[in-house]
């Protein structure tokens, strides 16, 4: 089995930078006219690859199904929808600058992804890697030829990475994930393993 993680293009609040987006649907966090781009050039490069999907999943936000529909050319009522999929939620503090978090939180966030503590209403990182880990291993269930995208953001797809690798939680966001960047993951025996991708790195 091939699974395809794709971020999402741009959106409005990452073309500003410096700010939490987290679960919000807000029209700051739609697609612009460069991430609607990027999602078809990212079909593109799907189709030179000769890939022709089995399924298409996504998280429900609409960067992340907007983005599903353009690079796959397939109608949002085609798309299957999962909650896991879902950005970190960043409670009160989604759409705010980042220095409006107390710094030793933030750094904590930052550097120790895997202890910090989240305010309320706000998910922890274990929450988001716990998550996206039941996902991952919910797919093993399909057939073994099957090639799968899964349309969602980049704190999830450092998730995936973090299970798939074992990776160590201090440099969960230092890892480069770029708008429309893409990750294919084998499974082979029931093991995941990352076997090409394009970080799309700025």
């Amino acid at each position: 089995m091939k699974i395809y993680l794709l971020r999402h293009g741009e959106t409005g609040i990452n073309a500003i930078g410096g700010r939490f987006q987290g679960q919000i649907n807000t029209p700051g966090a739609a697609l612009t006219e460069k991430g609607r781009k990027q999602a078809r050039e990212a079909g593109e490069e799907f189709h030179r690859m000769a890939l022709c999907f089995d399924r298409v999943y996504t998280s429900p936000q609409d960067r992340a199904i907007e983005t599903a529909t353009l690079a796959t050319g397939l109608s949002s009522d085609r798309l299957i929808r999962d909650d896991r999929l879902k950005e970190i939620n960043f409670g009160p503090f989604e759409g705010q600058k980042w220095e409006t978090m107390n710094p030793g939180t933030f750094h904590a966030m930052m550097y120790d992804f895997g202890n910090y503590v989240p305010g309320p209403g706000m998910e922890s990182g274990i929450g988001l890697i716990t998550r996206v880990s039941s996902f991952l291993e919910d797919l093993k269930q399909h057939k073994p030829a099957e090639r799968i995208l899964v349309s969602t953001h980049g704190g999830v797809i450092r998730a995936a990475l973090v299970h798939i690798h074992a990776d160590p939680l201090t440099t969960f966001w230092q890892n480069p994930v770029g708008n429309c960047a893409w990750f294919e993951i084998t499974c082979e025996k029931g093991r995941f393993t990352l076997t090409r991708c394009d970080r799309k790195e700025s």
